[in-house]
């Protein structure tokens, strides 16, 4: 069998195994595979970018690695996961926002031209904590702006408790900031020449020390960058892509 501690170490991935749920077998048909070879050839894939074909010795053949992938995508298990252990491992009083455009084909679904960039990509937003671990995250088209991003990650963590919020320039609007303050969140930003100032009332406020911690989220992309099957997209769905991430950041859960 392939050895998988060229990829992880044994620890993460005997917790892999315990988070990740068994096969689910059908009333018809042969026996399913072990949940052991199916994840080692999920990994294969993940991290160094293989055809599905290609995946090395494992236990078991390609085609039930990909079908067991499906199954969790389908199923919502890897969304699940990610949102149990981000709440258990995350404390987002003071988080951070940014987003990163993974190069794509042109799909039809998910997919946009990203006029920073100029390139078809999809684009990943991620929320981490003070520590940069990853507390949620949103995937949508390239051509969808960064701010657009914002509601979602308050929806996604509501119910927990947010002081503040580090952004870059980019996410500089005079009502996003109101309708977080009016929630009791700080977006906090550094001001750049030409933006909004009020002549009366309270100006907006931007605190250098609280800002460090925005450097924190270009760490963890650094961190699913490790993952080569995320820096480029090439599954046709947008739901299978998802699928990858969400087990990219259940893995750096898992190692920090």
């Amino acid at each position: 069998m392939y050895d998988i501690t060229k990829l992880i170490s044994q620890e993460q991935f005997d917790q892999l195994l315990l988070l990740l749920p068994t096969p689910r077998q059908m009333e018809q048909g042969r026996p399913r595979c072990k949940k052991e070879p199916l994840i080692n050839g999920i990994l294969q894939v993940l991290i160094n970018d293989i055809p599905w074909k290609k995946i090395a010795d494992c236990g078991c053949s390609p085609s039930s690695c990909h079908r067991y992938f499906q199954e969790l995508q389908r199923r919502g298990d890897l969304k699940l996961i990610f949102r149990i252990l981000s709440k258990q491992k995350t404390n987002i009083m003071e988080c951070a926002i940014d987003t990163d455009s993974t190069t794509s084909f042109r799909f039809r679904n998910g997919t946009g031209w990203d006029g920073k960039h100029k390139k078809i990509s999809t684009k990943i937003s991620l929320l981490s904590d003070v520590n940069g671990l990853p507390a949620d995250v949103e995937i949508d088209k390239g051509n969808k702006h960064d701010l657009r991003f914002v509601p979602d990650h308050i929806e996604n963590t509501a119910g927990t408790r947010r002081r503040t919020i580090n952004a870059d320039k980019i996410y500089t609007s005079a009502d996003m900031r109101r309708t977080l303050r009016s929630k009791g969140i700080q977006l906090n930003i550094e001001p750049r020449r030409g933006d909004y100032v009020r002549k009366r009332g309270p100006k907006f406020k931007f605190d250098r020390d609280k800002y460090k911690v925005r450097f924190k989220v270009e760490r963890c992309f650094a961190w699913l960058e490790n993952f080569r099957r995320l820096r480029l997209r090439r599954e046709y769905h947008l739901a299978m892509f998802k699928a990858f991430v969400y087990l990219a950041l259940i893995i750096i859960l898992i190692r920090n």
